[in-house]
């Protein structure tokens, strides 16, 4: 009864006693323009002087993630322009923070008015697109133009105003060379889901323990 008792003991103590998992809050991309070009990334003057096809339209599956706890997020996935060219995006995000206010960092205009209370940013990043085979990789010295950051909230959409986020992109080519910075812009459409702290554990410790009382109960019955 005594090994019975402590196993279940043991069991409720390591799950509250485990870290707390990182609280991760996952978001659905959408373009942040429609029109006769809808899209969300904008490749500048990479390609092509024709307008419609350097811009490319986020497809579904398309993610943004934000770890609260680590100050990390990712943006991953799918654009597509009019000619059918993919952009794959791999990006990873760092420096997360909730205020501007003394940074020396720059809100990106053309969004909604900056809004500490609201809004969150972003304030490093690597990664790369890959369109057509090629990659491009944002700049690892200086990932945003014009010492802007990666902005997300409300109203940091530069196009829509609505909730969001943008960007501007410095970007090098495949051989290194500087490009022109990209513009991202997107809607965020569904609303977040958390990941919660873990508790499965402890409540199986539970299980054990109240199984055990009704066993023994029946016993001592008999």
């Amino acid at each position: 009864m005594k090994i019975k008792l402590a196993t279940g003991a043991a069991i409720i103590a390591m799950a509250f006693a485990a870290p707390a998992q990182a609280e991760v809050i996952n978001y659905d991309v959408s373009n942040a323009t429609g029109g006769n070009c809808p899209h969300g990334l904008w490749t500048n003057n990479a390609f092509t002087s024709d307008s419609c096809n350097k811009r490319y339209a986020f497809q579904d599956g398309t993610t943004f993630s934000v770890d609260t706890d680590n100050g990390t997020g990712t943006f991953t996935g799918t654009a597509i322009n009019q000619l059918g060219e993919v952009a794959t995006l791999d990006l990873t995000l760092s420096g997360l923070l909730d205020t501007l206010d003394g940074t020396g960092f720059d809100y990106k205009a053309g969004g909604g008015p900056y809004d500490p209370a609201t809004q969150d940013y972003f304030t490093d990043a690597m990664g790369t697109i890959m369109i057509g085979g090629q990659i491009f990789t944002l700049n690892p010295m200086d990932p945003f133009a014009g010492n802007t950051v990666f902005q997300f909230g409300p109203g940091a959409n530069d196009f829509t105003r609505d909730f969001g986020g943008s960007s501007w992109l410095n970007i090098l080519d495949p051989h290194g060379n500087a490009l022109r910075h990209w513009d991202i812009n997107f809607d965020l459409t569904h609303a977040p889901t958390q990941v919660p702290a873990p508790a499965g554990l402890a409540l199986f410790g539970l299980g054990l323990l109240g199984a055990w009382g009704m066993r023994r109960r029946r016993k001592v019955a008999a």
